[in-house]
């Protein structure tokens, strides 16, 4: 396959609310609009069928057989024909168990699909948080192949664990992207520097896609959704409860770049024990 070097991608950063059907008409007005503007990977937010809170997951879980948000996700993607739609995340149910998952589709055809592996778990006095309480890990990365390049799935918390961005590196991935809702907590401190990091480790492109803070809610998302280069440099950013698309064109040519003026990908030395 031929790559491409040059990509528009779009983050669709809104606020998720209590009614699913104004969530996933609110998610495909921004599908349109990303659409519209010429993006050719657009990426939505953790979770944004409904609220962010493990008592309610149960209730806004869906089975592929009978889900309104993966028809959804479909049906926008018969209609934009060649854009990617990483489908942020729903609440899936199989088997009586409930993940946490990204769906990607193009030309109305569901390419993979990726189940969080690392389950969100915090104990603080202001916030404790369990997600392994309700949900199910994952078992496996997944790497989307496209005319631009691998691309590399994670989910929110994923994004503190260096090894499964090494594992999307090792397997030349061009970029991951981390649908995301991290709390107002940890979320000022940790989620741009995580992503910092993850970019300048592997020296490749990352792409988080965040839902708007919803204040006063059960579960208040920090928001900010960034583009980082493989430089570490923030390349767009949203605002924290602003709903909006950002959507910017990247070059992957970048990242060979970047590799040959910091070649510590070829100078990292395994440790002698």
């Amino acid at each position: 396959m031929d790559i491409t070097p040059e990509i528009s991608i779009a983050i669709c950063q809104f606020r998720v609310g209590t009614n699913k059907n104004e969530n996933l008409d609110k998610a495909k007005n921004f599908i349109n609009n990303s659409a519209k503007q010429g993006a050719q990977i657009i990426v939505l937010p953790e979770c944004f069928i409904g609220p962010y809170d493990i008592n309610e997951f149960s209730n806004i879980a869906e089975t592929i057989n009978d889900s309104s948000s993966y028809n959804m996700l479909k049906k926008a993607s018969e209609d934009y024909k060649d854009i990617y739609i990483f489908g942020g995340t729903i609440i899936e149910k199989e088997n009586d168990k409930l993940y946490n998952t990204c769906f990607v589709f193009k030309n109305g055809e569901l390419l993979d699909f990726y189940r969080k592996l690392n389950l969100y778990k915090i104990d603080m006095e202001e916030h404790s948080f369990s997600e392994g309480d309700v949900l199910t890990c994952g078992d496996k990365p997944t790497i989307i192949k496209t005319e631009f390049g691998n691309i590399g799935i994670g989910i929110c918390y994923d994004l503190r664990f260096p090894e499964l961005a090494k594992y999307y590196r090792d397997n030349n991935c061009i970029m991951i992207i981390y649908p995301g809702s991290f709390n107002r907590y940890t979320g000022p401190k940790h989620w741009l520097v995580l992503q910092q990091a993850r970019s300048l480790d592997n020296q490749l492109f990352i792409v988080s896609c965040s839902t708007a803070c919803s204040f006063n809610s059960s579960f208040e998302s920090y928001g900010k959704s960034y583009i980082i280069s493989p430089w570490g440099d923030v390349i767009c950013e949203t605002e924290i409860d602003k709903e909006e698309i950002k959507i910017e064109k990247i070059n992957t040519n970048y990242i060979t770049d970047v590799r040959k003026k910091l070649p510590i990908l070829l100078d990292n030395q395994k440790l002698v024990t």
